[in-house]
């Protein structure tokens, strides 16, 4: 575009791809940043509720959704699939980085001074929320002095295409979190190895125990057609030189034990060619044809506690579409015996796996 960014703008993208066909205002209070991917199944329904939420408040308000994913590649997703927000790429990863986004989909509300006034899942920001924000800030600016664009060509990096189904990196910085994105065909984690494990293995992180020297930062390269397979993780800690062995401790869990399955069958929920199989909000956790072993994995992660389902339960591993509330303990017992499952809140033994090194 030929116009003049200014230096101290808030975020920093390679290409605007297009602009909004909404927004009335050129200077605006508040700007929503919605970080998205062209793989991420959930992001692209985030998507449409803040189109609705734009479309609510068209003046002082400005939603600019931003892919680090090749400029190409996210303008033929939307030529497929239209939207009226404004797109920009991001293709160096500088404002994933600045503001540490390791999972999607993500969003950040910030005002026109810059100033961050929320951040979270993008469908949990509230019309009542944004009201509220919009009344408490005055200050405007426009477009071109909240984004600054950088010539993708000054700043690319090529990115690495693997040539074997499995392959590992070292780090030598370590980000919090876990970095997880697909391209060329693969699946690519970026974190600690027991951020990797517990993803690969669908095991809650703190059921994992590994000590800080062999708990090093890696990414890992998987061939999509192998990232499904029943011991990737397992392959994947043989060629770090690690092994796992499984222990038993007892502590407070979250005990699911299936009844009476009245499970939904998978044509509940869509999210076609998504690589994403998750929705998960502040409340509650949409899932597109998953396991209740995967389920159960999301939930210990949103309740940060052990959920423990029986290895020998016949349900474990096979497919459904789930919607399930978790915020209120009571609530979510009620929505979880809707499938036919029972859940209690108890003391009682769950599985540990430490981490260790090979012997040579």
């Amino acid at each position: 575009m030929g116009v003049v960014f200014s230096s101290n703008a808030q975020i920093r993208v390679s290409e605007i791809l297009q602009q909004s066909s909404i927004v009335e205002t050129e200077s605006n209070k508040l700007y929503f940043v919605d970080f998205w991917a062209t793989w991420c199944g959930p992001c692209v329904y985030s998507k449409k509720l803040l189109t609705v939420l734009q479309k609510q408040y068209p003046k002082d308000f400005h939603v600019i959704s931003i892919s680090s994913e090749n400029p190409a590649k996210v303008e033929k997703f939307i030529n497929k699939n239209p939207t009226e927000l404004t797109i920009v790429v991001d293709d160096n990863k500088s404002t994933f980085n600045q503001y540490n986004i390791t999972s999607l989909p993500a969003g950040i509300l910030f005002n026109a001074k810059g100033d961050k006034l929320w951040q979270g899942h993008p469908s949990d920001l509230k019309p009542s929320q944004l009201s509220r924000f919009l009344r408490g800030n005055r200050v405007r600016k426009p477009l071109n002095r909240f984004l600054k664009v950088i010539n993708s060509r000054e700043s690319f990096v090529k990115e690495y295409r693997p040539k074997n189904d499995i392959e590992i990196k070292s780090n030598k910085t370590i980000t919090e979190g876990l970095g997880v994105s697909y391209s060329y065909g693969y699946l690519k984690l970026t974190g600690s190895v027991k951020e990797i494990l517990s993803y690969l293995s669908n095991i809650y992180h703190k059921q994992i125990g590994v000590s800080p020297s062999f708990n090093k930062s890696y990414t890992v390269y998987i061939n999509k057609t192998k990232a499904d397979e029943e011991n990737i993780d397992l392959q994947v800690l043989d060629k770090m030189g690690l092994q796992v062995t499984e222990s038993i401790a007892t502590g407070e869990v979250i005990a699911l034990k299936v009844r009476s399955p009245k499970f939904w069958d998978t044509t509940q929920i869509n999210w076609a060619g998504s690589e994403s199989k998750y929705l998960v909000s502040d409340n509650d956790i949409q899932a597109d044809n998953v396991s209740l072993k995967d389920v159960s994995y999301q939930l210990a992660k949103a309740l940060d506690i052990p959920v423990v389902v029986s290895a020998s339960d016949k349900h474990l591993y096979s497919r459904h579409d789930w919607q399930i509330h978790y915020k209120y303990f009571e609530f979510m017992q009620s929505n979880l015996e809707e499938y036919g499952i029972k859940v209690n809140k108890e003391t009682a033994d769950y599985p540990k796996y430490v981490i260790t090194k090979k012997a040579p």
